[in-house]
């Protein structure tokens, strides 16, 4: 009896230090994940800028084209007469979603791919190294969110930091 209890402790002991001379497992590294959404549904209708300035009215539009494409338009008044107009478009290339926005005045448009997004807010950017175009304060970095009825839009660059707001306008 007393040979099968130290046969048993030695091989306790002997699996024991097989465990110990094995390499421990990497932990992975906590990565937070960004939900990924392909519904901007959100974004869509009329909407008027409440924070313009006064005596000027802006509008922003949206529409979905597909369910990898939308949309948008905007443009601002004054007195009647349209000062200056913008298209943009969020689409869906090879499983990535960009941001295109064209100027008045601009013959291409400038992209910005989607870095997050979630149920009720995207961000895109753009990290070329010719941009933002050194000749205007050109921004970055493009944020849309909706939060209860209101829908925002902020853009940002090294010396550009500006947020708008709108509210839903019925056609």
């Amino acid at each position: 009896m007393k040979k099968v209890f130290i046969l048993l402790i030695g091989i306790l002991v002997v699996s024991c230090n097989q465990n110990k001379n094995e390499k421990p497992k990497p932990i992975e590294n906590s990565i937070e994940l960004t939900e990924t959404v392909d519904n901007f549904d959100w974004l869509l209708g009329k909407w008027k800028m409440s924070n313009e300035e006064a005596g000027k009215e802006t509008f922003e539009n949206w529409d979905r084209k597909s369910q990898t494409e939308y949309v948008g338009f905007s443009y601002t008044m004054q007195k009647g007469d349209t000062l200056k107009h913008e298209k943009f478009k969020l689409v869906k290339l090879n499983d990535n979603w960009s941001f295109k926005i064209q100027l008045q005045g601009e013959v291409v448009p400038s992209s910005f791919k989607m870095t997050s997004s979630n149920a009720q807010e995207f961000v895109c950017e753009n990290k070329s190294i010719n941009f933002p175009n050194r000749k205007f304060d050109s921004p970055n970095k493009i944020k849309y969110w909706k939060k209860e009825n209101k829908l925002y839009a902020g853009v940002s660059g090294k010396k550009i930091n500006l947020q708008f707001e709108y509210i839903k306008v019925d056609d």
